[in-house]
């Protein structure tokens, strides 16, 4: 046992010599420089780590004087920029090139977001109000509205203004042509009522196939947003129950489809629309147009005293070229009332453009080309004749009614060329040996009379008496003038004064001929 421990004791006195022996390594001090690939990312620094490049020596860190200043210390600062863009505010002095730096990064910003928009810009680019686009030119469509029993004459009239391609229909005329030809109509025609521009047909089966139809139009290419508009709905035979209905939907599809290009909705008027806009209805198809009149064509802006049943200007027109009246024949109006007759035969004596005086919607479209429009005003104003006295002759027994064409005559400035008189068309004398009587004579629905029999009696014993060698031409919804005038009408023109049907009737007043015998009373 002592054996074994003293043996012990000899290694453990050999292992505490080996250690006392053996010098001690002291640990590196620690560098103060951060260790290298610190600010690398994960892979990175493994890769480092494992790499044989040598370490780099370290450099002594210089030491900055307080004394020298923001300099000194800004570049020792840009002695080792930070990665990616600095959000803390700059120093010293730096602050214009730094705004600078922001201002660049912003337009890079913004410009790359215009190149690559992203998600919901491009909805809402599209909801930014747009300027109104040019709509596109070329041959359109059309119709020209006119009074019903006047089609033929109404296409005759418009192909003696240049239009092609004319078909007459039931009331109205189509043609297609370029969209001046139809500022040429609304300012020259005298029979028409309207001119309308169609752009879009269709079948439909209720009031959304409208909407519909209506939405997918380019309605913006039409006119611009500041406009106001109206939506007129007619009907032939339609299955739907309101057309006031189905004009709200054409309005409210018109307004969305704005709303969706332009981020805003036009404004309706009802009364007085920038844009009206008319809704034509069949039994299963629609037809759209955008109304280039306006107002009536028959509203010349020359009467301003009108009688208590007055005449439409469109319709006594008509009744003057349905007589065949030329301007170098004498004419007669016995029962002349507000004038309307006189004062349409004197715009064609003297070629007077009807529309003159007023203005039109069209005017209102981004088609309008308001050089091409004073060019057609002013060639129209160039084509006008000088006044002069015209073989024009008018008589009324009430003599409120003489002052009312007075009035109205001098208002258009063409009094001067026009002869009126109070007289009786019972009485009244031939103004020469032949000419044309274009009249519209009291009947019963017109003006209240004690014995509508008799007048008319009394006035073909007049025109048989004295206008021997004329042609009578009037204008009656009463059929009891047929049959108590004593004359036989030659022709029975079928025409409308609004919504009152009437007949036109042809009288070749002969000495001695042409008597029917009167029916019994």
């Amino acid at each position: 046992m002592s054996s074994s421990s003293s043996s012990k004791r000899k290694v453990l006195r050999i292992i505490k010599q080996d250690s006392e022996s053996t010098p001690e390594v002291s640990a590196p001090a620690k560098s103060r420089r951060p260790v290298r690939g610190s600010h690398l990312p994960l892979r990175q620094r493994r890769a480092l780590k494992g790499s044989d490049l040598p370490e780099p020596v370290e450099e002594p860190v210089a030491r900055v004087d307080k004394a020298a200043g923001p300099a000194a210390d800004q570049s020792r600062r840009r002695g080792r920029p930070k990665a990616g863009p600095q959000t803390h505010p700059p120093r010293s002095g730096q602050g214009a090139r730094h705004e600078e730096g922001v201002e660049r990064k912003l337009r890079s910003g913004r410009d790359a977001a215009r190149r690559h928009p992203v998600r919901g810009d491009k909805e809402r680019e599209q909801r930014r109000p747009q300027p109104a686009r040019k709509a596109a030119a070329g041959p359109q469509h059309f119709f020209v509205a006119g009074p019903r029993g006047l089609e033929q004459e109404l296409a005759r009239e418009l192909a003696e203004l240049g239009t092609e391609a004319v078909e007459a229909g039931s009331g109205g005329v189509r043609f297609t042509g370029e969209i001046a030809q139809a500022w040429k109509i609304n300012l020259w025609s005298r029979l028409a009522i309207r001119v309308l521009q169609q752009v879009a047909h269709g079948h439909y089966k209720n009031e959304d196939d409208l909407y519909r139809a209506a939405r997918e139009l380019p309605w913006p290419e039409w006119f611009p947003l500041g406009r106001t508009i109206a939506v007129t709905t007619v009907a032939h035979r339609c299955p739907l129950k309101s057309l006031n209905f189905a004009s709200l939907k054409i309005k409210d599809a018109v307004c969305d489809r704005f709303r969706d290009l332009t981020g805003a909705r036009p404004d309706v008027d009802a009364r007085t629309p920038d844009v009206p806009i008319l809704l034509y209805l069949t039994e299963d198809s629609y037809t759209l147009y955008l109304d280039l009149t306006g107002e009536p064509l028959n509203r010349r802006g020359y009467r301003v005293q009108a009688a208590k049943a007055p005449l439409n200007e469109n319709l006594a027109a008509g009744m003057l070229r349905l007589a065949g009246w030329t301007p170098k024949m004498p004419l007669l109006d016995p029962m002349m009332g507000g004038g309307t007759i006189l004062l349409e035969a004197v715009l064609m004596a003297l070629n007077i453009a009807p529309g003159l005086r007023r203005h039109f919607a069209f005017e209102n479209l981004n088609s309008f080309d308001r050089v091409e429009w004073a060019r057609l005003r002013k060639n129209a104003q160039a084509e006008q004749k000088e006044k002069r006295a015209l073989p024009i002759y008018g008589c009324d027994i009430d003599p409120r009614m003489v002052h009312a064409t007075e009035t109205n005559l001098r208002a258009a400035g063409l009094l001067e060329c026009v002869t009126l008189r109070e007289a009786d068309a019972l009485e009244v004398e031939a103004p020469a040996r032949v000419g044309v009587i274009v009249s519209n004579p009291p009947y019963g629905v017109r003006l209240e009379h004690e014995d509508m029999a008799a007048f008319y009696q009394g006035l073909g014993d007049n025109l048989k008496r004295r206008f021997a060698g004329w042609n009578a031409y009037l204008l009656s919804a009463d059929v009891e003038l047929a049959k108590h005038i004593g004359l036989k009408a030659s022709r029975r023109t079928p025409l409308f004064n609004g919504p009152l049907e009437c007949r036109l009737y042809e009288y070749r007043i002969v000495s001695g001929q042409m008597r029917r015998p009167r029916a019994p009373a």
